[in-house]
């Protein structure tokens, strides 16, 4: 909106033999694996009540449930020992399976995962083990004798590419399979694979795939030869088919393999470096924001570490809204808000021009969405000129900016003045959201400069001298870890600092309570 202001047998048998079970067993007595390389971050399954569901997953399957499925005594010795090289805890947390969901295990085998998926989900679930036709020859006995020891386990024979199940799926889940689907043999057009997989799942269903790394630029080149896919190809097709990325875990991560040779070479056998991918089927307004195609894939990046999910349910922006989205920065909530308030809404994006004195790339970085988008103002107003038309706006918001109203080239008024402006333009009952790195608790102001950091508490005082009321606060982005004395600039927290997200509402009569 241009309104600127001022090999054959292998191939059948898939990439986990039985062979291959005795070589990560016997890894174990030689490879110091760590367990853990990165915790795995993802945002929450619903928007509606994301805390809420996340909180009774948790309480449904949480460490005890998971832990009782590993040390289910119907678990053959064989799988037990290869535990330490496949992290069962940790790929269990990372899915969030609990009790009562349908997860479908694509192409099983003998059945690792199965045999943990299947205690997990208890009598109320369901697995469905889902054998390829192709292999079936093979495998159906496996799915059939897992029907027999488990009864919640259900085998089911057919084409990747035209899998159908009785009921709507929560997980579907693929381990080291996804890569051979790509061989020639196996005849499978993985679009359509990934598209039966979105229609078999629930809105907001998860699907979860763990395959062997390639090397970047390979995409699924090496599949046949060095069984393995580049993950970043992996996931533009998984993507191409609807889903959303929430992230991944490095736990099975290896960053000792050179990736140049195959996952079955004795030298890296059962030690291959490994991605953990989830998707997510969209459900809400939200997801659908996220998907958005004019959205950067740098932008997409962030979203499992910035848990968009979470912070935009928090910020309730709606379609036909008028937002004012305060120091854009590079647009990443910009787009988002333009997503979601649609033709019938409006985002006034605000980049001080002081800011673009010292750094014209946030110029052009508002010019860049004013061009882009018909619904979004540019507004390059200096902080003492900032206003807006009075009870205009909706929702404003600022991300990870709060303290920079503390910088010390500028007035100590400027806060206060910002605030006042946010005040007069919002509606009666309109949110103002703000997101920012913690400070130390009773620094006040103090670190806004130095560190860019501000104490929570300070800052919330200062929003209510305004006139507003605190409605509602989230600690999604909390990071007990985080010292809090470190410039949040720094390369030991960059990207992880502990943040505080407030809500603040200016009164009106009959608000509603958040």
């Amino acid at each position: 909106m241009k309104r600127l202001i001022a090999a054959a047998a292998l191939v059948l048998a898939g990439c986990a033999t039985t062979a291959d079970r005795a070589a990560e067993v016997a890894a174990l007595s030689t490879a110091g694996v760590a367990s853990a390389a990165e915790a795995a971050v993802h945002p929450a399954v619903t928007a509606a009540q994301a805390a809420s569901d996340r909180a009774a997953a948790r309480e449904a399957a949480g460490p005890a449930r998971w832990q009782a499925a590993i040390g289910d005594p119907r678990r053959p010795e064989g799988e037990v020992a290869r535990d330490p090289l496949r992290h069962p805890f940790e790929m269990l947390e990372f899915i969030e399976l609990r009790p009562g969901q349908r997860i479908a295990d694509i192409r099983p085998e003998e059945g690792y995962f199965t045999r943990l998926f299947a205690p997990v989900v208890g009598e109320t679930g369901q697995v469905y083990a889902f054998v390829p036709t192709l292999t079936a020859g093979r495998e159906q006995a496996f799915a059939e004798g897992l029907q027999a020891e488990y009864g919640n386990v259900t085998p089911v024979i057919g084409l990747l590419d035209e899998m159908r199940f009785d009921a709507p799926l929560d997980v579907v889940f693929m381990g080291q399979e996804y890569h051979d689907f790509h061989i020639e043999r196996f005849d499978v057009d993985v679009a359509e694979m990934n598209r039966r997989v979105f229609a078999a799942l629930r809105p907001g269903g998860i699907y979860v795939i763990l395959d062997h790394s390639g090397r970047t630029g390979t995409g699924n080149t090496e599949v046949q030869t060095l069984h393995r896919i580049e993950g970043a190809f992996l996931r533009r097709e998984v993507e191409a088919a609807g889903f959303i990325y929430e992230g991944q875990t490095r736990v099975v991560a290896n960053p000792d393999d050179p990736m140049d040779i195959s996952v079955f070479d004795e030298s890296i056998r059962g030690r291959s470096d490994q991605f953990v991918y989830r998707f997510r089927r969209p459900e809400t307004a939200i997801d659908l924001a996220l998907t958005d195609d004019r959205r950067p894939d740098a932008d997409r990046e962030r979203d499992w570490r910035r848990r968009s999910v979470d912070l935009l349910t928090l910020a309730q922006v709606e379609s036909g809204d008028r937002v004012a989205d305060l120091i854009i920065g590079g647009g990443y909530f910009t787009r988002i808000f333009a997503a979601l308030v649609g033709s019938e809404g409006h985002v006034t994006a605000w980049q001080p021009a002081e800011f673009i004195g010292f750094n014209a790339e946030y110029g052009q970085n508002l010019t860049t969405l004013d061009e882009a988008y018909d619904n979004v103002s540019g507004v390059n107003a200096a902080f003492a000129d900032l206003a807006f038309a009075p009870n205009s706006l909706d929702v404003a918001f600022t991300a990870q900016n709060y303290h920079d109203f503390h910088l010390e080239p500028f007035p100590e008024d400027t806060a206060a003045g910002v605030n006042a402006a946010v005040f007069a333009g919002l509606r009666p009952c309109g949110r103002y959201v703000v997101i920012d790195h913690d400070a130390a608790a009773d620094t006040g102001f103090s670190a806004a400069h130095t560190l860019h950091r501000i104490d929570r508490a300070a800052a919330q005082a200062e929003i209510e001298q305004a006139g507003f009321r605190l409605i509602g606060s989230s600690n999604v982005l909390a990071n007990p870890d985080d010292p809090l004395t470190a410039d949040v600039f720094d390369a030991s927290i960059r990207g992880r600092t502990s943040q505080f997200a407030l809500v603040f509402q200016k009164p009106g009569d009959a608000c509603p309570a958040g």
